[in-house]
């Protein structure tokens, strides 16, 4: 069965997301299989909206089964971030991965995997940030330099040679595909009537002006699903900025610099700067550096509230939890189900009895609670398993002649 798929935030879903899974339909597959960041993203911060909503979206747009990216793989950096989704997708038996860039081109970013992987690289890189910057900005810079590109690297960019360096690392089998990046630019935070607005843009004029200024700049089934589901969105972080602050002037900083991120010296330094900022926004303009980016920060503050220890990243993911599928993603992940080397679950009694799933759960738990308190109104940590993966049998994403088993449990 030729599958493809796509690890994505959906943080919200957009015409980018929709021209991605139509491409891959174009190209002959039969299942889009997508690996979704679960209540955080990588930016660090609390998705805007609740994870299984952004999962049924992500049906409503074309995709047949989408899986949680757990947590803290979801809020880390790109090295993790790719890993962990790349892993998932590879378990399952996916054919191919598909994914966005600004250049749109595969050999490239090809090389530059292969680059970032060489020791003369690493080498080069140590010294040019020795004492200095060490951000992804500088990451980048480097490795331009080093390969003597004459064109600039973006964001995705960096995403894809992430993913490219974990297929090659995991011997996995699944092929890359890479499209060019259509529309505005990730980054960009202001709308200007493209096709393919930025989801930084839609989130920010969510927040600015409520859900109903954003429906018009979605895709049209994916605006009918958020009208007929209100939410108590847009999650912000700024809601437990008081919690945050306790936390950080509280805690030593000895164990602070023991936390995923915050070594180096910087969980001291956002211990000292919590003594003198009175919110969220001025502990970060007081951490921030060169080095300490913003997004870098907020990650290392939500790894210090919820625990997340330098080898809770290294560790690899121990089940997938389904959030969504489509009758045709029912069919796939029961075909799989003998051959996967990954279990897929719904309900906390399907969780492996292993040391690996019971830390994963507890960290997803840490995650969900933390979510609660990011909404408007708190809400308690209870729902986190009773909220059923989304089933639509209404959305057949399949070609005639296929026929496949559906999973009728």
């Amino acid at each position: 069965m030729h599958t493809v798929g796509i690890i994505c935030e959906c943080n919200p879903f957009h015409g980018g997301h929709e021209y991605l899974i139509r491409q891959a339909r174009k190209s002959g597959a039969e299942a889009v299989i997508c690996v979704m960041s679960g209540y955080f993203v990588q930016r660090g911060e609390p998705s805007i909206s609740p994870a299984h909503l952004r999962a049924e979206a992500l049906l409503c747009g074309g995709a047949d089964a989408v899986l949680e990216l757990p947590f803290p793989y979801c809020a880390a950096s790109a090295e993790f971030f790719a890993a962990a989704g790349v892993e998932i997708l590879s378990r399952l038996g996916v054919s191919e991965l598909w994914f966005g860039s600004e250049c749109g081109d595969l050999s490239l970013l090809s090389r530059l995997a292969n680059t970032a992987d060489e020791e003369e690289f690493l080498a080069y890189y140590a010294k040019s940030v020795q004492g200095n910057d060490g951000s992804t900005a500088a990451y980048l810079d480097a490795l331009q330099a080093f390969s003597k590109l004459e064109t600039s690297l973006g964001s995705n960019d960096i995403l894809g040679i992430s993913y490219l360096r974990a297929l090659r690392r995991m011997h996995s089998p699944m092929s890359p595909v890479t499209l060019k990046r259509e529309g505005a630019t990730y980054r960009q935070e202001c709308l200007h009537g493209e096709e393919y607005p930025s989801a930084t843009a839609l989130r920010r004029l969510w927040k600015e002006r409520g859900l109903p200024s954003v429906l018009p700049y979605l895709p049209v089934p994916v605006a009918k699903l958020y009208q007929n589901h209100p939410t108590e969105a847009p999650a912000d972080l700024l809601y437990a900025e008081r919690w945050i602050l306790g936390h950080f002037r509280m805690t030593p900083a000895h164990e602070l610099e023991a936390i995923a991120e915050l070594g180096g010296g910087l969980g001291n330094r956002l211990a000292q700067c919590a003594k003198d900022a009175s919110s969220l926004d001025e502990l970060l303009l007081l951490s921030a550096t060169k080095k300490y980016t913003n997004a870098r920060l907020r990650r290392g503050i939500l790894f210090a509230l919820t625990g997340i220890t330098p080898e809770d990243l290294r560790t690899s993911p121990a089940y997938a939890r389904l959030l969504a599928a489509t009758e045709v993603g029912c069919g796939f992940l029961a075909a799989c189900r003998r051959s996967a080397s990954i279990p897929v679950v719904t309900r906390r009694a399907d969780l492996p009895n292993t040391p690996d799933a019971l830390r994963q759960a507890e960290l997803e738990r840490r995650a969900y609670s933390l979510y609660t308190l990011c909404l408007p109104s708190a809400k308690n940590e209870t729902e986190l398993w009773k909220t059923s993966a989304v089933i639509r049998k209404d959305i057949r994403h399949r070609n005639k002649n296929q026929k496949m088993g559906i999973d009728k449990a």
